[in-house]
């Protein structure tokens, strides 16, 4: 049992905050106690002394004189309190009569006479008694009732307060820390099968999850959120098998082309310039694509890692669709197709130059590798709803309704057995463009496709120049 355990914490934090509610209470407990038995003795003091003086005006009254020496005496003889005493003092202090008993003998009677002189009347507490003092008029005599109660038997029923407070409160903490570390061992065993479960689960078992005892609990919030986790991380992975996998499968390709030249080009002697020319340019543009593919992979892999620094920079859409466009006319020319552009001036937006180029190459080298030859490609840029708006529309025969969504895939193409006669691309290019419309705030979507060809719209945010600034 480690003291880092959450069990070991949490009881030791219950057993600290029940000793401090169990001092609290007791001290509570012993302080009401004292004043209730302190107040139930003057009440019977008070009690005591005007029964006293009741009796003794009844004995003033029967004798038609003033109160005597042995009336008083036999009066006081009567009250047989071993812990209560009375005695009867002259207006100046003196001793006019007493209860002769231990609480009585034990009275100071200076004090008894200092308190009568100064007529400080009421309860005093003095030599462990308690004392009430009252005055009394009994025609033309004044006398001072002085009840006493002796404290020892209050101070022996505190003491057996405190005493069984001393023994009750060690115990029932140590019954209650002994329950709060079951209790909390019970409560937290979810956490420890949790942990168990959670240990046992590694990237080949994602696919397990942790048990929910209680959904409605934190525990079962935790667990879930646990299993959210588990989930995302078990999609992340297939994600990453899957990449890793097509990767491998775009890369295997160009290499089986580089490997099977370089062996046909090494076993003959033989071969002539134009069969070595032939060979090379076969390699050249086997190179090309395989250059292409890795520095796709290595652009997906960054924005994945969020490891790209985007540059902010003021830039106009026109004039990247146009540049663009003059760089793909090469391109197009080899297959027959045309570039045309048509963009709207003033388009300032803001964002990476070489991100936004290579998003509106892409959607240009899709057009091209798919529209019908001796056709065109057009590209078209305008304003829309305060946005940019780039369309990119080519001639070609259309994407199936199945695939139109899937086209923004990793690695997906419509149709294998055509791009790859072609020499067409990963199925990279439209998810690399669609990352680098969003990380700029747009988007980048499918508009329409048929036979009549494809039309891909993209929209960006335009830039808000400042006042009285104007183009060059």
């Amino acid at each position: 049992m480690s003291i880092h355990s959450i069990r070991v914490r949490l009881t030791a934090w219950y057993a600290l905050l029940l000793a401090i509610a169990l001092l609290a209470g007791d001290a509570v407990t012993y302080v009401v106690a004292r004043k209730q038995i302190q107040r139930s003795a003057d009440a019977a003091l008070v009690s005591t002394t005007r029964n006293l003086i009741a009796a003794l005006r009844d004995e003033v009254d029967e004798g038609h004189g003033p109160l005597r020496l042995r009336a008083a005496n036999e009066l006081l003889a009567e009250y047989r309190d071993d812990d209560r005493g009375i005695v009867l003092l002259n207006a100046d202090g003196s001793e006019f009569a007493a209860h002769r008993n231990a609480v009585t003998r034990s009275l100071d009677r200076a004090l008894l006479q200092r308190v009568a002189a100064a007529h400080r009347f009421g309860f005093i507490t003095t030599g462990g008694a308690r004392l009430y003092v009252s005055p009394v008029q009994f025609g033309a005599q004044t006398f001072v009732v002085a009840a006493a109660q002796s404290l020892a038997r209050q101070e022996e029923t505190l003491e057996d307060l405190r005493t069984a407070m001393f023994a009750t409160a060690p115990a029932a903490l140590l019954v209650a820390t002994f329950g709060g570390y079951i209790l909390a061992r019970k409560s937290l065993r979810p956490v420890v099968r949790m942990s168990e479960k959670a240990r046992a689960i590694s990237a080949t078992n994602l696919s397990e999850r942790v048990e929910v005892a209680n959904p409605r609990d934190e525990l079962g919030e935790l667990a879930a959120t646990l299993n959210e986790l588990l989930g995302r991380l078990d999609r992340s992975f297939s994600d990453q098998r899957t990449f890793m996998a097509d990767a491998s499968h775009e890369l295997r390709t160009p290499v089986a082309i580089l490997q099977g030249e370089l062996d046909v080009t090494l076993s003959r002697d033989d071969r002539n310039a134009a069969e070595y020319r032939e060979s090379l340019e076969v390699m050249h543009r086997t190179v090309r694509r395989l250059t292409r593919i890795v520095r796709d992979l290595f652009l997906l892999a960054r924005s994945d890692a969020g490891d790209i620094p985007l540059k902010r920079e003021p830039l106009y859409a026109g004039d990247l669709v146009q540049q663009t466009a003059r760089a793909y006319k090469t391109v197009a020319a080899e297959r027959g197709v045309t570039v045309v552009a048509e963009c709207a001036d003033d388009l300032p937006i803001s964002g990476d130059e070489d991100l936004l180029q290579r998003m509106i190459g892409n959607l240009i080298e899709n057009a091209i590798r798919h529209t019908r030859p001796d056709s065109d490609v057009r590209v078209r840029c305008l304003i829309e709803d305060e946005r940019a708006r780039i369309e990119v529309s080519d001639r070609g025969t259309g994407i199936p309704a199945g695939c139109r969504e899937q086209i923004f895939d990793r690695f997906f193409r419509a149709d294998p057995a055509r791009t790859a006669s072609n020499g067409s691309g990963a199925g990279l290019g439209l998810p690399i463009a669609r990352w680098i419309a969003e990380v700029h705030g747009g988007n980048l979507w499918l508009d329409r496709s048929g036979d009549d060809g494809s039309v891909f719209v993209v929209t960006l945010p335009l830039r808000r120049p400042p006042a009285g600034s104007s183009r060059v």
